[in-house]
């Protein structure tokens, strides 16, 4: 009797325990997948799908998730927005180490929060590969009439990350002639921005593109489109649980009905507010209400922000049909540096001194501390350092001075209400989402500032934090029971969306105490951005920009609680690992014409310090100039260098040493100047640049000091394959012939 009663004790007992945890299984393996009209293989997927399987709980349940490694690669899962365990986190070498090929890891953490989430890999590009999904936490006692749907959006390309990541190593607009985005000065004069264009290219502004990567589909729950509620009956309300997935994409969402609520940023709740558009950056979750009648069906279209395509969904079952609007945007070819900041009174000498800053501001230096034993909330110069003047709360005010999340089009800078009586505004801002929690401002903590900038160089793709891409031993140290502000510069024509991983952080805005709590923040071009966070936590966690290639690219820190650092054999294992010395990996370009009256080559082995840089030109007799040189990426312009240099005039030859630089001047002409010892003109200066003319037509010249000059008209036929016509003051010779670029 007493041992019956003792078996049905212990099987209730483990059914309790068992009853609030939450289990899953994760299978990771290659496959093939269908993705609208292609079929690719040999992509990571989790479970066989794309994307991995939705994961459902409840707060306070435990989850505890099997991870099966069936691939031959390491990987590790990261849950994103998370508030767990930092050896749970899952980002290799720094809080644990990775899967094992063929192995297997079990996950297991209590789940204290609620609200809108997602996972993927951190290992490599597996993320862009298809390793991501959706992970929601429902609140206890949930009574909602709402009906809820999760929409995971995503980009999709039928090739790898590893084969993107080559792509824009080889040639920054690789893709912009893929999506026939090519900034021409023949699109300049047909638009009305020649005068644009050029003071853009006087600031050493390239042709501009909002993003840097052309996809093949962008995707909502694995598809080009979908449908939901196929069968609505009455007017409702319905729950949209926004992720943004994606490994590199941004997006504005629009809606065909009146307007979208916001509740819910990051996961967590925010003040209600209307909007009728909603920017969306890489890793940012939003929850929206949407009403919906049954005579109508309603679009809701995700396009990205550089207008290359889109992914839409179908609510509702009513015969008529409401169309999601265009989105709010401007063509980066008629915007200037002040109007890309929201500032379009900025002046032309203004933006010019800006942007030289800026460019020195890459140069490597250390990251700099403040503590004050005192906590106040940041001013407002200090949120806004170029505009004084501000606005509280959701007050409808004519304003365009409001913390953007992205690029903003002319209607959006000039005013955003669109309805204020209605209290509905045309796109959502950082500073209309207001939390429904406070800063305790009087919490006695001392307050640790920490400044840095986002640096980059598009020429050899190369992303920074103060100078530094990634290294095994790259800080930013924190200290246990203070308050971190991280105060962060944009030097560069991009949105960073910065994610702290096992945090959340109030996006300091005009909110002041009320300012909006996050895991993720998007810092617009030029912009600069304020986030705060108590510092509770232990050991070493990621912070990082969450486009893929942004991040694999160096821009990227460990936040490290100095007076409880992580392991020690993770620190190890750092030095060894691939992701934490990706930044010392080297890639390959060359450019190589063969031309009827002279050849030439421009071949570049380089990472993201160093450069072996090999030119060669000369005529098929015996005129040749040869020189190879070493230069350190010392800014997005300035490369100083070392190097041997041959010439070979009638069989006879000249070898010198060389030391000097190149540097990119206004207008985008690239100056070399070098001084070389044992040849006749010690000094000689070079100018050279690639003037676009059409999207596929631009004119290359070079002028020399020594040898005269040459121009080239070249017309890309392929991104590889270019036909080329010439002429070359130094043979004298007019020719024609073939460019190939690998």
């Amino acid at each position: 009797m007493f041992k019956n009663l003792s078996i049905i004790f212990f099987i209730l007992t483990s059914f309790s325990l068992s009853a609030n945890e939450r289990h899953y299984t994760l299978n990771i393996a290659k496959g093939s997948i269908q993705v609208g009209e292609y079929q690719v293989k040999d992509r990571i997927l989790v479970n066989s799908s794309l994307p991995a399987p939705t994961l459902n709980f409840i707060e306070g349940e435990t989850a505890v998730i099997k991870v099966i490694n069936k691939t031959d690669q390491k990987t590790l899962i990261h849950w994103h927005g998370l508030l767990i365990k930092n050896d749970q986190d899952g980002v290799p070498y720094v809080n644990s180490l990775p899967i094992d090929p063929k192995s297997e890891k079990t996950y297991r953490f209590k789940l204290r929060q609620t609200g809108t989430y997602w996972y993927h890999s951190h290992v490599m590009f597996q993320e862009q590969d298809g390793m991501y999904g959706a992970f929601v936490i429902r609140p206890k006692n949930q009574q909602s009439s709402h009906i809820e749907k999760v929409v995971l959006l995503s980009d999709f390309s039928r090739e790898t990350g590893e084969q993107i990541e080559r792509n824009i190593k080889k040639q920054g607009e690789y893709y912009d002639v893929l999506k026939g985005t090519v900034q021409s000065w023949w699109k300049a004069f047909k638009t009305g921005n020649a005068i644009t264009k050029w003071r853009n290219s006087f600031q050493r502004m390239e042709g501009m593109d909002y993003a840097d990567i052309a996809y093949d589909h962008f995707l909502m729950n694995g598809k080009p489109s979908i449908k939901l509620l196929k069968r609505s009956q009455k007017k409702e309300k319905v729950l949209i649980r926004i992720i943004n997935g994606s490994a590199s994409s941004i997006f504005k969402l629009t809606y065909g009905g009146q307007y979208m609520t916001v509740v819910s940023a990051d996961g967590l709740p925010v003040v209600p507010i209307k909007v009728t558009s909603l920017p969306i950056s890489v890793a940012e979750t939003y929850d929206i209400e949407l009403e919906i009648d049954p005579e109508y069906s309603y679009e809701l279209k995700a396009t990205s922000i550089d207008k290359s395509g889109y992914a839409k969904l179908l609510l509702g079952s009513g015969n008529n049909l409401k169309e999601a609007p265009d989105i709010y945007w401007e063509h980066p070819i008629g915007v200037t540096m002040g109007e890309m900041m929201g500032m379009s009174e900025m002046g032309f000498f203004s933006e010019l001194a800006m942007n030289y800053r800026n460019e020195f501001k890459d140069v490597p230096r250390d990251t700099s501390y403040s503590v004050d034993d005192q906590y106040r909330l940041p001013s407002m110069d200090l949120l806004r350092p170029m505009m004084k003047d501000h606005h509280e709360g959701h007050s409808m005010k004519s304003t365009n001075i409001s913390h953007r999340i992205m690029n903003r089009s002319p209607e959006l800078r000039e005013n955003n209400i669109l309805d204020k009586d209605k209290g509905i505004y045309k796109e959502l801002s950082y500073d209309l989402l207001r939390a429904k929690s406070a800063i305790d401002v009087s919490s006695g903590r001392k307050l640790r500032t920490t400044q840095f900038t986002l640096n980059g160089n598009m020429g050899r793709y190369v992303w920074s934090i103060n100078g530094r891409p990634l290294g095994p031993e790259t800080y930013i140290k924190i200290k246990k029971g203070e308050r971190a502000r991280f105060i962060i510069k944009n030097t560069t024509m991009m949105n960073h969306p910065m994610h702290l991983h096992g945090h959340f952080f109030r996006v300091m805005t005009s909110q002041g105490k009320w300012s909006v709590r996050k895991h993720t923040v998007n810092v617009a071009p030029l912009d600069q951005v304020v986030i705060e966070f108590d510092s509770d936590e232990e050991k070493d966690w990621f912070f990082h920009c969450h486009i893929l290639y942004h991040m694999m690219g160096g821009m990227t820190r460990i936040v490290r609680y100095e007076d409880s650092p992580g392991p020690q054999k993770l620190e190890d294992a750092r030095k060894k690992s691939k992701e934490f010395n990706h930044a010392d990996s080297f890639f390959l370009r060359s450019r190589n014409f063969v031309q009827s009256n002279y050849y030439r080559t421009e071949t570049s082995f380089f990472n993201s310090f160093y450069a072996f840089d090999l030119d060669v030109v000369g005529d098929y007799n015996t005129n040749l100039e040869g020189e190879l040189h070493v230069s350190r990426i010392l800014t997005r312009y300035l490369e100083p260098y070392v190097g041997v240099k041959t010439e070979a005039e009638e069989g006879s030859f000249k070898t010198t040493p060389t030391i000097g630089f190149t540097w990119v001047l206004p207008l985008n002409i690239s100056v070399d100047l070098k001084y070389q010892p044992e040849m006749e003109d010690e000094i000689e200066l070079e100018f050279e640049s690639e003037i676009q003319l059409t999207s596929k037509l631009q004119l290359n010249y070079e002028y020399s000091s020594v040898r005269n000059f040459y121009s080239e008209l070249e017309y890309r036929q392929t991104k590889n394959l270019s036909f080329v016509t010439s002429y070359n003051k130094t043979f004298e010779e007019w020719g024609l012939g073939l460019a190939y670029t690998y």
